[in-house]
């Protein structure tokens, strides 16, 4: 089992307990985080140029599940936020930074995720 402070910026305990400690099936979550997060991340950050909040709202909430297995509380937090701004058409104004805190964790989480799909 990955203890707490392995990485700097995840923390894989929920990933290993969906896994069930199953190395086959780890590399399968993990290649799916590295393939789709970036990915998501940028639909995010065009759906608020875009000012669609109702569908950054959509993208946000099904980002929720996703982030659950990378474990970053920052990441976490911003996305809830996010999606209640954009659901609410509140603090509108305040996506933009929230955006930013995801893209900026991005890099460092995909680098220990990379780490982390290398040992297995």
């Amino acid at each position: 089992m990955i203890s707490n402070n392995a990485y700097q910026f995840i923390n894989l305990e929920y990933l290993e307990l969906m896994s069930d400690g199953d190395d086959s099936m780890k590399k399968v979550l993990l290649e799916m985080l590295i393939e789709e997060l970036p990915d998501e991340i940028v639909k995010m950050r065009s759906l608020q140029q875009a000012a669609n909040w109702e569908e950054l709202s959509s993208v946000s909430h099904k980002m929720k599940s996703t982030l659950s297995y990378v474990g970053n509380d920052m990441m976490t937090d911003s996305n809830k936020t996010i999606e209640q701004h954009a659901k609410n058409n509140i603090s509108l104004e305040e996506i933009s930074t929230l955006m930013t805190n995801l893209e900026t964790n991005l890099d460092r989480v995909m680098t220990e995720l990379k780490i982390e799909l290398t040992r297995l």
